[in-house]
């Protein structure tokens, strides 16, 4: 009798673990000594359709799913787009949870621009920010977010990744995933909820 019990205790305190642990920590630098020195995510010097400044203190405490587009991008950025809708729809009712695209042409995607763009998704503005910066702070934050972009050379689009990254409520990175890819889109909804619990 008394196995049984402890049998189901242990379940209890196991069992009712979170997940979160199941998603690692990638956030991470190998330093000049071969050892793992991790990071949290920091923003500093965006803003968003509205006008307002995102930094680190207005996302802390949010599950933030990050990503790279351009408003007037003609290839990848289209279907990237209905897919984060789709996400953001899902979650739309999970206070914690925020998606944010981060615009890699300035120059043309000024507030007013990312603004009517943002409007066309429906989505309230609190769910999904859109938000510039300079080159400088964009590229920065690419790198933290381990991905890069630059300009095609005749001028008319960027390279840039069909990423999306995950970010936990201590700004550190729990995953990346293509979304384009639909079994990727899936494992994101997991990740997501995983985080939430």
């Amino acid at each position: 009798m008394k196995i049984a019990q402890l049998l189901i205790v242990l379940f209890l305190v196991f069992g009712c673990k979170s997940n979160s642990e199941e998603l690692p920590i990638l956030s991470y630098k190998i330093n000049a000594e071969g050892e793992k020195e991790v990071y949290s995510i920091i923003y500093s010097d965006f803003t968003n359709q509205d006008g307002i400044e995102v930094n680190s203190t207005n996302i802390k405490d949010k599950i933030v799913i990050a990503n790279f587009f351009f408003t007037r991008c003609p290839s990848i950025c289209p279907p990237m787009r209905v897919k984060l809708i789709d996400i953001a729809t899902e979650f739309i009712n999970e206070d914690d949870v925020l998606l944010i695209s981060h615009t890699i042409d300035p120059k043309n995607d000024t507030v007013e621009v990312l603004k009517n763009y943002s409007e066309t998704t429906e989505i309230p503005t609190s769910k999904w920010w859109f938000v510039r910066s300079n080159e400088e702070h964009t590229k920065h934050l690419a790198e933290q977010l381990m991905t890069n972009f630059r300009p095609n050379e005749d001028g008319t689009d960027f390279y840039h990744s069909s990423y999306a990254t995950l970010i936990d409520k201590q700004q550190n990175i729990r995953g990346f995933y293509n979304i384009l890819i639909e079994e990727e889109v899936k494992r994101l909804t997991e990740a997501i909820k995983t985080l939430i619990d």
